[in-house]
């Protein structure tokens, strides 16, 4: 499937750089949430018929959620503001498109499962995220739609929560889920997942998904794959990507590498993690080392029912 990328750069980077960098906050000592296995057995079934990635400053807001527990409640969402960052830098650039494209013909299929005795209002429900198999054909996001769990994903942690008048509010817990930046498919592990939607037996509307990757895989998966899509921008308009490379390029190669991006003085949250989730034994522990260790994520969503068997039920 072809993916649709880009163009024309006409805001000046440097100052873009600056001002997303001059926003960012120290994150308060976090507290822990207890989590209660939901009791029943009632299952619900939904796939993701949109996903959302912030490419604006107030959709990096608006997904933005409290993923360390802090009790300030500090909404966390740093690869919102780099993708903002860079949406802003080259108006042409389309991230949402790609993403929307995937999702409509069946090569993202991103699968839930939320146990609850009540849509309404229910003390204890978990939430599941599980990775579908592409589809041979566009799902209708009618109801109608059969799916099958992709068997090499990892089973994430349930995220525990609650629901009052249709809105689940829950976390933390863990999913994989799959990005697609500049037309290319990310699949990422969230850590410290917290999840809130509107929910009903016709799905979820208003979904905010927010959870962090870690520092090795925002740079092996994540930041190759930023730097990747910026050579490309800049191998198709080098004229129009002079501001780009003027505030990116150190070694003026005409090209941006992973190096140039962790280095840079003014990109700062590329060598910068913003969140202490796990301790010195690497176990999700939040605030308890003092080493800020993970990237926060914020993403927007909605699902609609779906059919799919989960294994073990």
């Amino acid at each position: 499937m072809k993916m649709k990328n880009v163009l024309s750069v006409n805001t000046p980077l440097i100052l873009l750089l600056l001002a997303a960098c001059s926003a960012l906050t120290p994150t308060p000592e976090p507290t822990k949430t207890a989590q209660v296995p939901a009791a029943t057995e009632i299952q619900h079934h939904f796939v993701t018929n949109k996903l959302l990635i912030p490419t604006t400053q107030a959709q990096t807001q608006e997904f933005a959620l409290n993923v360390d527990g802090d009790p300030q409640h500090h909404p966390d969402n740093l690869l919102g503001g780099l993708l903002t960052l860079l949406t802003s830098a080259a108006p042409g650039l389309d991230l949402q498109s790609t993403v929307d494209q995937a999702v409509n013909g069946g090569q993202l299929v991103s699968l839930h499962v939320v146990k609850a005795d009540d849509l309404q209002n229910a003390p204890s429900v978990s939430w599941s995220i599980f990775q579908g198999q592409k589809t041979q054909s566009a799902p209708r996001f009618d109801g109608s739609d059969k799916f099958m769990l992709d068997p090499a994903a990892p089973t994430g942690a349930p995220i525990v929560g609650s629901l009052t008048n249709g809105h689940f509010t829950g976390g933390p817990g863990t999913a994989r889920v799959t990005l697609y930046l500049f037309g290319q498919p990310v699949e990422v592990d969230l850590i410290g997942v917290r999840l809130e939607a509107d929910l009903s037996v016709s799905g979820c509307t208003n979904g905010r998904l927010g959870g962090a990757v870690t520092v090795d895989e925002f740079r092996s998966k994540l930041l190759p794959t930023v730097v990747d899509g910026l050579n490309g921008i800049i191998k198709t308009d080098p004229a129009g990507t002079t501001p780009i490379l003027q505030a990116l390029d150190s070694d003026h190669n005409g090209t941006i590498s992973i190096q140039e991006l962790e280095n840079n003085p003014l990109l700062m949250f590329a060598a910068s993690p913003d969140l202490d989730l796990l301790d010195a034994s690497s176990k999700f522990n939040p605030g308890q080392d003092g080493v800020k260790d993970s990237y926060s994520v914020g993403l927007g969503f909605s699902c609609v029912p779906a059919t799919f068997t989960v294994p073990g039920n």
